[in-house]
């Protein structure tokens, strides 16, 4: 028999209470390699309260939303989305500042996400990254955003899943590959507006 998947997940905002259970996900070998080890949820909680407001390479960050995801009432995910008032791919530091290599004059959604290792390979991924993206607070952000390191295949799949395309087959400055989702493009093909 096969394990269930998720298709209707609640997404609601983390608090600190929230960050114990949580950091255990963070124990695992695949999270801790490719997002960071139990320290990083809360570190992630501290930094937005102090990030809104701030550039980092060439962005304002103007929203900061940190998501629980529950699934048949267990805690099954975390979703972590910076706001910013555009969207920018950085190349490094240069005597001046950040070198940035392009600008898309979009609001921007840059997110990571991580699901309960005991939950996976059943859609979990998919299901909290579209109950995100459909989020209230959120509904001004043209385009998101989620760098992937290019050997993590499970979120690279995810993200495909979600209906994220990648960017580019080259990676980055800091050997990320990026994958976008933009609003106005499923407007265009559903006729919804």
């Amino acid at each position: 028999m096969s394990a269930p998947v998720f298709e209707g997940v609640v997404l609601r905002s983390v608090t600190t209470g929230d960050l114990t259970a949580i950091a255990g996900w963070f124990e695992d070998r695949d999270t801790r390699r490719f997002l960071g080890g139990p320290e990083w949820p809360d570190r992630m909680l501290a930094h937005a309260e102090r990030s809104v407001g701030t550039v980092f390479r060439g962005a304002r960050q103007i929203g900061a939303h940190h998501y629980l995801a529950v699934a048949d009432g267990t805690s099954a995910g975390y979703v972590d989305c910076g706001a910013f008032d555009r969207c920018t791919a950085y190349g490094g530091e240069g005597p001046d500042g950040p070198i940035i290599l392009e600008t898309i004059e979009a609001v921007t959604g840059s997110i990571a996400f991580v699901t309960n290792p005991a939950l996976r390979g059943r859609g979990l991924g998919r299901a909290m990254i579209a109950a995100m993206l459909a989020r209230a607070e959120l509904r001004d952000v043209e385009l998101f955003e989620a760098g992937v390191e290019p050997q993590n295949t499970a979120s690279r799949r995810c993200l495909e899943a979600a209906g994220f395309e990648l960017a580019s087959e080259r990676p980055d400055f800091e050997g990320m590959l990026y994958y976008r989702w933009r609003r106005d493009l499923v407007k265009r093909e559903t006729g919804s507006g």
